[in-house]
């Protein structure tokens, strides 16, 4: 391949870290084609190699990976879903340099493509993990012996806590004074707690890492640069808290975002980010993700609900799962709609979204400009009513995390209204229809994934234009599956309007592929019920209230 049809991309850059990916160009490839490419990488750290993924976004007829590794090197491997899970190892030597090449394939292997309701990829995606065991001649000092590294994982919890305490320790006059400044005036210990957490989510711009390698720079870096990645994140909050006597704890957790955590696998590189636990007196725990920037103080987020953990101490580790926490998120939408006799309509709606719902929505919003929230809303609008147009818009409660979000907004919508014969004909749905139906008719590879509960509420009020009444009403749907259920009906309301109420529900959970045909029927049956309308028809004469 010519050097100039192949790119090299920046997809992630956090402090001193930085990930490229290289870009092929393919001009002439057609259809059922075959790709065969190969490439090299090189390792720079014994600790830490990443792992290998089998799948790509098409079939793979055969994936192969070879690790070198120094012949001193001891690696526990992981190699998850594979037929033959014990690498091929053979001698390796170049130069004066000896070691071992360890070699893993597979064949035909699914593609992992971004589908509707994918489950995360290092859960059904086969995949080849690392984890240092042994050096030999190698001194651990955050273990205080030579050659073992990560034998158990009480080891993994000593050289991750050695790590994040020389971080942290070296500038705890630093940390108090501004922990001084954050919580000035502020007299229990509880609101200082929640003034802490609020300054480190907000005041130090998150840099997504989705990795755990127990590294990060100093905290009077981080107060100067006013950035930090999940880790830095954690140990500026834990170090913050014991400022004030609050004995926190750090607990290394792998999300539900990123997968499963294997017990018998030692390793840092399960975990995809880390959080604080502060104890209580009743045995429990506040547990705190200061990586989720907006949410209120005490939230579980949805990704750390239920996830296994290490829980690390001053003393000691344990493995945990997290208590499964379904916090309520819910989006609801309160819209009016006015038809207008050019065949468009006047929608004014107020959109409320309370718990994941609003935290995604504040991600958005709250670091933006106005120009940029502007902009925000309209390409949300664009998906949400193809066409229509965003005349006004007002935010409520936008900073205040522990408050529902609300978002009134007035916009004007085509294709809504429809003139048929003497009838003129408005949709019941009117924000986030389903269209077509997401779920493909190919046979499904991997099971449906929900990651987090749905809970979307639309209540749609349609005003008749002067001198129409309604119709007819459509037919009420109900429809469900596996992952969730939707209910749809209108009825009349004695101001002469109608009211339409949509309520879809999708419960949190893993369900098998057998159950396409079940959550695609109800998808059909979805979008068949959005398309319904509401019939009007012109009153006649002596009817209504103006009637002679």
């Amino acid at each position: 391949m010519a050097s100039d049809q192949i790119f090299e991309k920046l997809v992630q850059k956090t402090g001193g870290f930085k990930r490229t990916e290289l870009v092929f160009n393919f001009p002439a490839i057609e259809p059922g084609a075959i790709l065969e490419y190969r490439y090299h990488r090189h390792v720079d750290s014994v600790v830490y190699i990443e792992p290998w993924y089998f799948a790509g976004p098409e079939f793979t007829l055969l994936s192969r990976m070879s690790q070198i590794v120094h012949e001193v090197a001891t690696y526990r491997i992981l190699c998850d879903k594979c037929p033959n899970p014990e690498p091929d190892t053979t001698p390796w030597k170049e130069g004066k340099d000896k070691g071992k090449l360890m070699t893993v394939e597979m064949r035909d292997i699914p593609a992992y493509r971004e589908e509707e309701l994918m489950p995360p990829l290092a859960d059904v995606s086969p995949r080849v993990v690392f984890s240092l065991k042994a050096l030999g001649g190698a001194e651990w000092e955050p273990l205080n012996r030579e050659d073992n590294l990560f034998t158990d994982w009480d080891s993994v919890a000593k050289y991750a806590r050695y790590y994040y305490q020389r971080a942290y320790k070296v500038d705890d006059v630093a940390v108090k004074q501004f922990v001084g400044g954050w919580t000035k005036g502020v007299s229990d210990q509880t609101d200082k707690q929640r003034a802490i957490f609020r300054h480190v989510q907000e005041d130090f711009q998150y840099r997504r890492f989705d990795d755990v390698i127990a590294y990060t720079r100093s905290i009077a870096e981080i107060l100067k640069d006013k950035t930090a990645d999940n880790e830095e994140k954690a140990v500026l909050l834990l170090a913050a808290l014991r400022s004030i006597g609050v004995p926190a704890n750090i607990v290394l957790v792998v999300g539900k975002d990123r997968g499963t955590l294997y017990p018998s696998f030692f390793s840092l590189a399960q975990f995809s980010h880390v959080m604080v636990a502060v104890p209580q007196p009743d045995g429990t725990a506040l547990w705190l993700d200061p990586t989720v920037t907006y949410s209120p103080f005490g939230f579980m987020p949805w990704k750390d609900s239920g996830a296994g953990a290490l829980y690390i101490t001053d003393t000691g580790s344990a493995l945990i799962n997290l208590p499964q926490k379904d916090e309520v998120s819910r989006t609801r939408y309160q819209v009016t709609v006015k038809a207008r006799p050019d065949g468009k309509a006047d929608l004014e709606v107020v959109a409320e979204y309370q718990g994941e719902d609003a935290i995604e929505k504040r991600q958005e919003l709250v670091p933006g400009s106005e120009t940029s929230r502007t902009e925000y809303l309209q390409k949300w609008l664009k998906d949400a009513r193809p066409g229509a147009a965003l005349r006004s818009h007002q935010l409520e409660d936008l900073e205040a995390i522990d408050k529902p979000l609300r978002i009134k907004m007035t916009i004007e919508a085509p294709e809504l209204v429809t003139r048929a014969d003497e009838l003129l004909l408005v949709r019941g749905c009117i924000l986030d229809c389903e269209e077509s139906n997401p779920i493909s008719t190919g046979e499904r590879q991997y099971p449906f994934y929900v990651g987090r509960e749905w809970n979307d509420e639309q209540t749609v009020t349609i005003v008749p234009p002067e001198g129409m009444k309604m119709s007819q009403l459509p037919s009420p749907a109900t429809t469900k599956s596996a992952i969730g259920t939707l209910t749809s009906s209108c009825s009349t309301q004695t101001d002469g309007s109608v009211r339409c109420v949509r309520r879809f529900v999708a419960t949190r959970g893993r369900y098998a592929a057998s159950e396409q045909g079940g959550i695609r029927a109800m998808y059909d049956k979805i979008v068949e019920a959005d398309r319904n309308s509401v019939a009007f028809e012109k009153k006649t004469q002596g009817a209504g209230s103006g009637g002679r």
